[in-house]
This record gives structure tokens, sequence and C-alpha cells, in this order.
């Protein structure tokens, strides 16, 4: 058991479906914990200041990360990462990672450095509705989690590591320990030190998250961290790959830093519910939309990196399709569930009816978008892969000025959900900006299989919600719906009847996708029995000597 862990643990994944199957199945188990981090927030602080405080402190950490590592790490370092496992030793390649993990370490000390003095100047400027002892609380836990930027800094390095050798397991579970441990932070710390136990809970997260990436990087030979250095060519490269996103990340950042402020003026509890709703409908486009653009994103940089631009197309392809059959369904779902969804997942506690509703109507706009918020993460590392970062950049730019001023104009008529609406209208406009450039530059992307595998797709959404919708009804008119079980059966069985009947069409129309998940899924249960067979007749072999 322990082997077979082991190997799971720090073994190679081979082909897309299979790698976007651990990575989704791990985001699955991530988000679940989030849903359930969340609940617990939303239980035992509501949708008011404590937890307003909360999320707005986590502007400047987020910020930070996102600006210097996430994406733009992405963009520089996997591809050339890739191209150096390709073309040069594997040693060269590790030595190059020890010297970015070694940069980005000190970059990260400093900046938090930075924030954790600072803070008492910039929480006021992102949070100008705060005031008071919520201003006070606000600045106290930027300071607390203005460390986690720097553990989880480093391990984004490691997480590159481990996507370009196609070590998805281990990358993909260092969310959940995330997750797991603000849990802890709210369960155990929380009744004592009240808000700030959910603070302490995302330092810890932020440190396992590292520790789980690192056990294996370390095996695959990063065994050292150098004195930081600017003067190795592959960390150069990846500087000059990293600025324009860097750039991009800049806009993003700010946008999400101006929406934040519109939110501390609009309401008490605004924050929260835009950030409860967002964590909900991110959820399926974790699971869809970036585990299948990270498990396709090392073959798109492979094949762009040895100019067959057929692979790449083949990859760009194949993970578009998929990720429509799987979030199309699911967007139909979330519309249709939305006030279910909330109710069940955080409806309890200090989260009262009030607050449900407000969450179920930014859902419901957020929802709108999934298709594209699924699709843009693929598209934009179709442009990283080959080496292409300032057009998405742009694309980027302009979405967020965009959103900002439709939120600007939206928040009057609409009040908190104006500014759900905003991001549905510029996240579906980015989508189409990505794919017209790519096209532009590439050519055609394909033969025909996306338009058509979407076109079956749409068809059986729609049988979907044709027979979903009358069950959700006819549930709603026998009960009341007061009680958790009442809430649970009704989404359940709309849910069951939908899919049951998204299946039946999609098979009926000879969906490509559902005989690829189905010979997937059969593969894998197959070999796990022969696996488990051929274990259990080794161990008798064993006893018998």
């Amino acid at each position: 058991m322990f082997r077979f862990f082991a190997r799971l643990w720090q073994g190679e994944t081979d082909g897309l479906t299979a790698a976007a199957f651990i990575v989704g199945t791990a985001s699955l188990a991530s988000r679940l914990v989030g849903i359930f981090r969340d609940r617990m927030l939303a239980s035992t602080f509501g949708a008011g200041n404590l937890l307003d405080s909360y999320y707005a402190a986590f502007r400047l950490p987020d910020t930070l990360y996102n600006l210097i590592i996430l994406g733009a790490l992405s963009a520089g370092f996997i591809p050339v990462f890739s191209a150096w496992l390709e073309t040069k030793s594997r040693e060269d390649a590790m030595h190059l990672a020890e010297q970015v993990l070694s940069v980005v370490g000190a970059t990260m000390a400093v900046a938090c450095a930075f924030l954790f003095f600072f803070a008492p100047i910039l929480v006021p400027i992102i949070a100008p509705g705060f005031e008071g002892e919520k201003l006070q609380t606000t600045i106290a836990l930027t300071r607390i989690m203005v460390l986690s930027p720097l553990f989880l800094g480093m391990s984004a390095v490691m997480g590159g590591v481990l996507q370009s050798t196609r070590r998805f397991f281990a990358f993909a579970v260092a969310p959940v320990l995330y997750n797991l441990s603000i849990i802890s932070g709210i369960y155990f710390l929380s009744p004592s030190i009240g808000i700030y136990g959910a603070a302490f809970g995302v330092v810890l997260g932020a440190f396992l998250h590292f520790i789980a990436q690192t056990s294996v990087a370390f095996r695959l030979g990063i065994r050292r961290l150098p004195r930081p250095s600017l003067s190795d060519p592959g960390v150069r490269k990846i500087l000059r790959l990293m600025a324009p996103r860097a750039l991009g990340l800049a806009i993003t950042q700010i946008n999400l830093a101006v929406l934040l402020a519109i939110a501390t003026t609009i309401e008490t509890g605004a924050v929260a519910v835009l950030n409860l709703a967002t964590n909900l409908q991110s959820f399926p486009v974790g699971i869809f939309g970036i585990s299948f653009a990270i498990a396709a994103f090392p073959e798109l940089a492979r094949s762009a990196g040895k100019g067959d631009m057929e692979g790449y197309r083949q990859a760009l392809g194949g993970a578009s399709r998929k990720i429509v059959f799987l979030i199309l369904p699911t967007m139909a779902l979330f519309i249709l569930l939305r006030a279910q969804i909330v109710r069940a997942i955080l409806g309890q506690g200090l989260f009262d009816w009030n607050d449900t509703i407000r969450t179920a109507d930014m859902l419901g706009w957020f929802s709108l978008s999934l298709f594209a918020q699924a699709l843009t993460p693929l598209f934009t590392r179709a442009f990283y892969a080959i080496q292409n970062v300032r057009t998405p950049i742009i694309i980027i730019a302009v979405a967020e000025v965009a959103n900002i001023i439709l939120a600007l104009l939206l928040k009057g008529p609409f009040g908190v959900a104006g500014l759900a609406i905003a991001f549905s209208i510029t996240a579906i406009a980015q989508l189409l900006l990505l794919v017209f450039f790519l096209r532009k530059q590439q050519g055609a992307l394909g033969r025909g299989e996306f338009a058509l595998s979407a076109y079956k797709t749409s068809i059986a959404t729609v049988a979907l919600c044709v027979a979903a919708y009358p069950v959700r009804q006819a549930i709603g008119t026998i009960y009341s719906l007061r009680t958790f079980l009442q809430v649970i059966l009704q989404a359940g069985a709309t849910t069951v009847m939908g899919g049951l009947v998204f299946i039946l069409v999609a098979w009926l129309l000879r969906s490509r996708e559902l005989f690829e998940f189905w010979d997937a899924i059969h593969r894998k249960l197959w070999r796990r029995v022969k696996l488990e067979e051929g274990v259990d007749q080794a161990g008798g072999l064993t006893g018998s000597t």
C-alpha cells in the first residue's frame, strides 16, 4: 500500500486525459474542502464586518502572489524549463530551477516584509469604505497572512517542475492541504482568537503547500538553494518572458483592488457576498477549465518547442472539446439551482436568508460566463506555449479596463450584483478576443471538430434544462424547502434527472467526448482491478514462502 501511494505521489502521468483526471479529481477534493471552509466561515462569522475584513485582508498578499508568481512564473518558467529538459541535460534543467527558486525566495521575502510594515498605509487605500475597528482588524489580518506568499511563491517553482515532468499528483494535492489548514484554524483557533484563527490557518496551509511539492521536487533533483543571481541566461530568459505577463497581472490586480474598493462602499457584507459567490462559481472552473489547461500546457509547450504545430493544435482542440462538454451542463445546473446551491452549502449559523438571496443573485450572474472562464486559462496558455505573452496581456488589459467601467456603471441600478454582471460580460469578450487573435496568428485551430462537438453538447444541455426544470418546480411545490434535507432533495433530483437526460442525448448524438471519457474511465478501472489482483496474488505467494 505504501509503495503504491509512493508511486502515485512521485510517478509520471501519461496522457492528457489521465493527467486532467488526476488534477481534476484533486481539484474537486480541494474545491469541496474549500466549500466546507467557506461554510465554516459563513456560519461562524456571517456575511458581515468580520468576514468583510478577512476577505479584504487577502487582497494585498494575494496581489503579491499573483503579480510576481502565479501567472508570470507559469508564463516564463514552464516553457523555458520544458525546453531545457528537451534540449539540454536534466542536470542543467534542475540547476535552472534551483536558481529560479533562489531568486523567487529572496524577492518574495523582501516584498512580504514591505507589505508587513506598510499595511497601515496600503489597507485604507484598497478598502476605503472601512473605518474604525473594522479597518484595524483588516490591517492585523493582512500582517498575519502576508507570510503566506513567501511559501506559496517557492511552492509555485516546485509546482512548475512537477508539471513540466508530468508529476501531477503532489501538485494537485497541495491545494487540498492548504484548505484543510484553514479549516483547522477556524475549528481549533477561532473559538479563542476569533477571525485571526482563520488567518493563522492560511499561513500554515501555505507552508504545507510548499512542503508537499518539495518532497517530490527533491527526488527529481532540486537539492540546494544557491545564492540569488540574475547572471544565469535561463533565469534572464524567464524574466524577459515574465515581464509582459507581470504587467498584465498588474492590470488584473488593479482591477480586483478597484472592485474590492467599490464593494466596500456599497453595503455591509458586500465584500463577503462577492467573495463567497466568486468561490462557488470558481468550483467548476477549477475542476474542468484549469485542470485541463494545466494538463494540456506541457504538451502544448513541448509541441510548440519542437515545431510540431499539428500536435499543438490537436492538444488545444482536444482539451477545448472536453472542457466545453463538461462545463455547459454544469453552467445550466448552476443557473437553475443557484439558490439551492448557496442555501445548502452556506446556509447555517449566522448566514441568514438575506445573505443567501444576495449570494445566489451574484452566483447566477457569474454562472452566465462559466464557459468563457473555463476556456480562457487554456487559450491563455496556448499563447504562452508559443512564447507569445504580449497578445494575451493586451487582451487582459482591455478586458479589465472594460470590467471596471461596467462595474461603475452597473453598481447603481444593480448594487453588488452589478459587479458580477460586469465580470461575466468582460469574461466572454476576453475569450472571444483570445480565440480571434490565436486563429489570426496560427491559422485554423482544427478541422471543425470543436464546432461540431460544441453543437452536440449544446443540444444535450438544452435537453438537460427541459428535463430538469419541471423536477425542480415539482419538488418545490411538494415541500416547503425549509430544511437542509429538502433543499438537497430538490437539488439532487434536479441534477440526476438533468444529468441522465444529458448523457442520453449525448449518446444518441454520438458525442465523441462522452465515449472518450467512458473509455478513459473504463481503462482506469480495468487497470486498477488487474493491479489489485496482481498484488493479491503476489501477497499470497509471499506468504507461502
